[in-house]
């Protein structure tokens, strides 16, 4: 009986630590303007984005009625937009690379083929793991600040039973060139795009 609550409640602490370590724990504004996120997990970021109110017409059907002269009445409807603060927009060095686990992925290079967007990337390792694979969760702003698109990137795979391929301690290299559809050649030219690591492989 002692031992299944003393169970419980060890439970229930882990389970109320890891909550409390996801927790922010300041905002800071840096000398350049720049916004910090402080997290007690000894973690931080760039604050670059911020959600505004879009306001869209959604269009209302009229009941019947005799008395009715227009019925092409709209209503307003105010969903929620992402788009890129004004410093983040100014400073653009903060978008286009991230880090976890001793990995940094940073965008270094884009090409145009047609309507198709390629996209390379450099990954350096302070990880004492081979790494196999890194996805990277990529969000796409227009010139103007508001999101175009996010996809998931494999920008790092190595091949099966090549050991050669794999992201070592210490190292710095390029992935291959990563083609992408859907991004407005016009909408992007100050070529807006930020990075978060979303998993990593290794063996």
């Amino acid at each position: 009986m002692q031992t299944s609550f003393r169970l419980s409640a060890l439970s229930s602490l882990l389970l109320l630590s890891s909550s409390v370590m996801a927790a922010d724990v300041a905002i800071i504004t840096l000398e350049n303007g720049a916004q910090v996120r402080l997290k007690d997990d000894f973690t931080w970021e760039y604050i670059i984005t911020e959600t505004k109110a879009a306001e869209m017409p959604v269009a209302v059907a009229a009941a019947p009625s005799t008395n009715i002269v227009n019925t092409n009445t709209a209503a307003v409807a105010v969903a929620p937009v992402t788009t890129l603060t004004a410093n983040a927009i100014a400073r653009p060095e903060l978008l286009g690379s991230t880090a976890k686990d001793g990995i940094k992925v940073s965008f270094t290079d884009s090409q145009w083929k047609g309507n198709k967007l390629g996209l390379t990337f450099e990954l350096a390792s302070t990880s004492g793991e081979h790494v196999t694979l890194v996805e990277v969760e990529t969000s796409f702003f227009a010139d103007d600040g508001s999101l175009l698109k996010t996809e998931k990137l494999g920008v790092w795979k190595a091949i099966f039973r090549m050991p050669e391929t794999y992201l070592r301690k210490g190292e710095q290299r390029k992935s291959r060139v990563i083609w992408i559809e859907g991004v407005d050649k016009n909408r992007w030219q100050k070529q807006l795009l930020n990075l978060k690591i979303t998993e990593i492989e290794s063996r």
